[in-house]
């Protein structure tokens, strides 16, 4: 498994999509910031100029250069709103990316539980092959001593063979769980098998729901969404607000040569008087964006609730369900014994003892599927939680 969490980490295509992600928004608060700082810009030409007049054609030749600077002085806020703005939504990359490894965990321990049940299952249809196997051998020395009719032959003999193609059937999706949880790796190669124990974790009581929801990623990300949508009030405010900005150029120029030097500068200011009512309607569209993401942030706190409630309660009823399985398996494979026993003996039908003996089968295969069903029931209590073991080890940070 930690094998499975290496390779994850280094080819999954999910989680490199996700550090880009977080890039990109990085990027993006870094223009923000330079809102804050002065705008240099340096310029050069060159003009070749033609008149024709009385005497001719005549050309002259000019040349500029120059350097100029702008800094914005006032701008109502919304410089520092926008920044604000881009950290809060860099937040929001950063809870994404959280819950980016809480998913990509689930798919490959999904597949990973899913390759060891594969391989549990070669070794218990093996067991039933070899016990079927047994039982035709068994079937047949009392069928040639007259004391069993063909019928019952006729039908070990086939249960044999069930049996049989059940063990291929189980190589087949062993195969395909392989290379499923190869995609989930982010590569092409399946390895060759997976080491582990299917044995889930008893889960741990939840005595605040609450605390436990409001650390979840969809959470924070709605409760963030609310601090955007305010600082985006801010911003469309400051249309309302006159803006300053300082403004410097020096330059040089002439006909041939650089005959003159000007130099410039300035405090600029305006001030919106009348717009149709545009910075009204955006406001009040802001305005409207809080309300709906204060209400998104409730609802979504709702349902968080009752999702994690219903999550817990499956991983408990699936832990519970695989202990009670084991016990009737232990029960069945007790009475198959001594059912065995009388059937030699001649005390039990034929009917009886077949019909003890398939339930021991199907009991042993319902067991296992319950041992995978505890395992997957645990992977998802932690997707739903958004914990993954890169999170608590720091290296998802």
């Amino acid at each position: 498994w930690e094998q499975c969490l290496a390779n994850s980490w280094q080819h999954n295509p999910v989680l490199a999509s996700g550090r880009s992600a977080i890039r990109e928004l990085e990027y993006s608060v870094g223009t923000t910031t330079a809102n804050f700082l002065p705008q240099i810009s340096a310029s050069a030409g060159f003009t070749k100029r033609s008149v024709e007049n009385a005497s001719g054609w005549n050309e002259t030749d000019s040349t500029s250069a120059g350097i100029s600077l702008s800094q914005d002085l006032f701008s109502g806020g919304g410089n520092v709103a926008n920044r604000r703005r881009a950290l809060a939504q860099l937040d929001v990359g950063y809870e994404e990316y959280r819950q980016f490894h809480a998913d990509v965990e689930y798919l490959v321990r999904a597949s990973f539980v899913n390759a060891l049940y594969a391989q549990d299952l070669i070794k218990l249809t093996e067991q039933i092959e070899e016990r079927r196997r047994n039982n035709v051998r068994l079937v047949q020395l009392k069928f040639d001593g007259g004391r069993e009719n063909a019928g019952s032959l006729a039908r070990s003999k086939a249960q044999l063979k069930q049996a049989s193609f059940e063990v291929r059937e189980a190589e087949r999706l062993l195969e395909f769980s392989l290379r499923d949880l190869a995609a989930a790796m982010g590569g092409n190669e399946p390895p060759f098998g997976v080491a582990g124990t299917l044995d889930a974790a008893e889960p741990e009581s939840i005595s605040d729901l609450q605390s436990l929801m409001e650390e979840t990623s969809d959470y924070k990300v709605a409760k963030i969404q609310v601090e955007v949508a305010e600082h985006g009030v801010t911003v469309a405010r400051s249309g309302r607000f006159p803006s300053v900005d300082l403004n410097a150029s020096v330059g040089i120029g002439g006909v041939r040569e650089f005959e003159y030097a000007d130099w410039s500068v300035g405090v600029r200011a305006s001030m919106p008087l009348f717009t149709g009512g545009r910075l009204s309607k955006q406001v009040a569209v802001s305005k409207e964006n809080v309300i709906q993401s204060e209400m998104g942030l409730l609802n979504k706190a709702n349902t968080l609730m009752a999702t994690l409630q219903n999550q817990w309660n499956s991983y408990a009823d699936a832990v519970e369900d695989e202990a009670v399985q084991k016990e009737l398996l232990d029960a069945e494979m007790l009475r198959a014994e001594i059912s065995t026993a009388k059937y030699k003996q001649g005390l039990l039908s034929y009917e009886d003892w077949d019909q003890i003996e398939s339930n021991l089968i199907t009991q042993g295969k319902t067991y296992l599927q319950r041992r995978r069903s505890a395992e997957l029931q645990q992977a998802n209590w932690k997707k739903a939680l958004g914990v993954s073991e890169w999170q608590l080890s720091g290296k998802g940070e």
